[in-house]
Order: C-alpha cells, then structure tokens, then sequence
C-alpha cells in the first residue's frame, strides 16, 4: 500500500469513528459575591447533564435530582481579576425536596456524593454594564460516597470553568448566573481499569 493510501485510510478512520464527548458535570447556578477582601463567594446550582452528554461517575438522574454547592470560597485579591482561594465544593443526591433558588438549604439537603476543594479561582468581569464575565478554577476532590469510583490519580487537579451573566438571568437575591462544568484532566475509567501506565503517564 502506498503512502497516499495509508493516508486516505487514516482519514476514514477518523471520520469513522465516533466522537467522545468530553466528560463533566454541567451545571446552572446563582451565585452570591463578596463585596471585599476576605468576604466569600457561594454558588447554588443543579448538574444538568441529563444525557446530553457523559458525566465523569455516573449519576442515576432517573431518580434523582443532583446539585453542586461551592461555599467559603474566600476573596483574596479584588481587582479587575479577583482571585479566590480554599472554598469547599459539594455534590448531592436528593430524592426529595426539588432545588430552588428561593430556598438555599433545598440545594444541600442530599446525600454527599462528592466533596473537595477548590483550590484556586478567578473571577473576570468583562463587561460591567452586563455583568458578563468567567471564571476559572482548579480543584480536588477529597471525600463522598462516590469517591472511590475513580482512582486516587483522578480525583485531583481538575477544571472548574464557568461563564458569567447578570441582569435578568439573576434570580432575587442573588448577584449573578453561572453556567459551567467541573471536569477532569482525562476521561475517567472505572477503577478497576486503572492501569499503572496511566498513573505514571499523568507525572
């Protein structure tokens, strides 16, 4: 076989094959900001994955409803590009009471199926008349039911990104709307399939 048929063949490959989505928790919240340095920031939101696509454990959304909470998320530097640090992050399980944004404590009243830190964030408001912005963050996770579905090497390290609205998209009492995901570095397998090859591939 010639080269311009090994390469023809490798391009029907790739366009064979079925695109993977990117595993993460799809989440769609509202946010409370500190007004300065040492104040901290909270986030109320619901995962809302469904089956659009993959989430990095999976999650029975049958049966039911899944939040993710940020808290304590202190304010440590307040400029154009705030920078936040330590504030712990949560996903619950809740069969009962349905999240809403006029009741905080229906956000946290589930089963933990996921806890941990973030490490770091920062927060950029791009345009102040909108209060259109992003963030952007890392974080691990350190405890929950569904920990040990991944393994020690892919419970760290991963991405907290979300976009930043304001104005009607704000629910009362609250100062923004955040839409985003929390992923990981890599397509999480189940634990079993870990092999040590992957482990070292990650160093």
């Amino acid at each position: 076989m010639n080269k311009k048929s090994v390469l023809l063949v490798g391009i029907l490959l790739l366009v064979a094959a079925p695109a993977v989505a990117q595993q993460a928790f799809d989440f769609y919240g509202q946010a409370l900001v500190p007004a300065a340095v040492g104040g901290t920031l909270t986030m109320y939101s619901t995962i809302v994955n469904n089956v659009a696509f993959p989430t990095p454990i999976p999650l029975d959304f049958a049966n039911f409803e899944y939040t993710l909470v940020v808290t304590n998320l202190t304010l440590d530097v307040n400029a154009f590009q705030q920078q936040y640090s330590n504030g712990a992050i949560v996903i619950y399980e809740d069969a009962g009471t349905p999240a809403d944004f006029t009741n905080p404590a229906s956000f946290i009243d589930g089963a933990v199926v996921l806890s941990g830190t973030i490490i770091n964030l920062t927060r950029t408001i791009m345009f102040p008349i909108s209060g259109t912005g992003s963030a952007s963050g890392t974080l691990d996770w350190t405890g929950g039911s569904l920990l040990n579905e991944m393994a020690p090497v892919d419970q760290i390290g991963w991405s907290f990104l979300s976009g930043i609205s304001g104005g009607s998209t704000v629910e009362p009492g609250y100062d923004e709307t955040w839409d985003g995901k929390v992923e990981p570095l890599d397509e999480i397998v189940p634990t079993e399939q870990t092999s040590i090859g992957r482990v070292k591939s990650r160093y």
